[in-house]
């Protein structure tokens, strides 16, 4: 504590320091004059873009709001404590992994594309990523700051070309606070046309266009994330709907998400499932949280919706997208 303390001072001290360097005997401006502790409260009033146009005033506060410091503090300011440090501390410390051999394992499928490159990454998430193989190998989320200062890409804003000059901890930040997205439309889907699985433009979508399932046996999409996820557990959740008139989708829907490196998730929704999410939401758009996934390493993430073991026609449900949220 006595050291937090002495390292609040030295802080408050430079900050004192730079601000009168930066301003001339007419140019007074009492905010330079309060600790930096204080600013930092002040800021939990201000958004993401007003801290950037403050940053722009002057270059006092340039640096003061460029500082790891300041960005470490948000994160634990706005984080679950859990949240704060792995992404602040644990998440860069090198584990020691134990080598270990792991019998081959069954994914648990329902829907089976034998040696696709899909199922070949969920045997290998099932082997390897199972609580068993994860015990006996000792293994810990990591990634280096290099590779991760290398490899993050965000979803909602554009990575700058000067990243290597931006303070580490607002990289973190931004990364904890970009929605990780991947639209339904930009999956692969089989049987996309005009008469089987449409793509629509849709008024209420939180990308834009949607892929509704008019009528169709064989149900298969499949895709992955535009850029690689940095290790962390992550809620899975899908958005979607169903047709007011009715839906029908037969046997038993997986949504399958597998990462490259850590634990898959194989959510099954049935149809007296989806019956029931109708009934309760009509033909308003609803999120089905569907359980967590862990990633230990930077990895893709495959993602897919299958049902064509039931060999019924099935319709009336839309799809929108789904979205990985950090959880503690």
């Amino acid at each position: 504590m006595a050291t937090n303390n002495v390292d609040k001072m030295s802080r408050s001290s430079s900050w004192h320091r730079q601000s009168s360097q930066n301003l001339s005997s007419n140019e007074i401006c009492w905010l330079f004059y309060l600790p930096s502790e204080i600013l930092e409260i002040i800021t939990d009033f201000l958004s993401v873009k007003d801290i950037n146009s403050l940053s722009q005033t002057c270059q006092t506060f340039y640096t003061f709001l460029n500082d790891n410091d300041f960005w470490t503090y948000r994160i634990y300011r706005y984080f679950p404590q859990s949240i704060a440090q792995r992404y602040t501390i644990d998440l860069f410390k090198k584990p020691t992994i134990i080598q270990t051999y792991n019998e081959i394992c069954s994914t648990g499928f329902i829907n089976v594309r034998t040696n696709s490159e899909f199922d070949i990454l969920a045997i290998n998430s099932a082997t390897h990523y199972n609580d068993e193989a994860i015990e006996k190998s000792h293994t810990k989320m990591y990634v280096s700051k290099e590779d991760f200062l290398n490899q993050v890409e965000f979803y909602q804003y554009k990575k700058p070309n000067n990243y290597l000059k931006i303070s580490f901890m607002k990289l973190i930040y931004f990364y904890l606070i970009d929605r990780k997205r991947y639209a339904a439309v930009d999956m692969d889907v089989v049987h996309r046309n005009e008469h089987y699985l449409v793509e629509k433009d849709d008024i209420d979508s939180l990308t834009g266009r949607i892929i509704h399932l008019q009528s169709v046996c064989w149900l298969e999409l499949t895709g992955r994330f535009e850029h690689k996820i940095m290790p962390g557990k992550y809620e899975v959740s899908w958005r979607m709907k169903g047709d007011l008139h009715g839906i029908r989708i037969s046997g038993e829907t997986e949504f399958i998400v597998v990462p490259q490196h850590g634990k898959l998730l194989n959510y099954k929704i049935s149809e007296d499932d989806f019956n029931n999410l109708v009934l309760e939401h009509e033909n308003h758009w609803f999120i089905v949280k569907m359980g967590q996934i862990i990633i230990y390493e930077p990895s893709i993430i495959l993602v897919a919706i299958r049902n064509w073991n039931n060999p019924d026609w099935k319709h009336g449900l839309s799809w929108d997208c789904i979205e990985l949220t950090i959880v503690p």
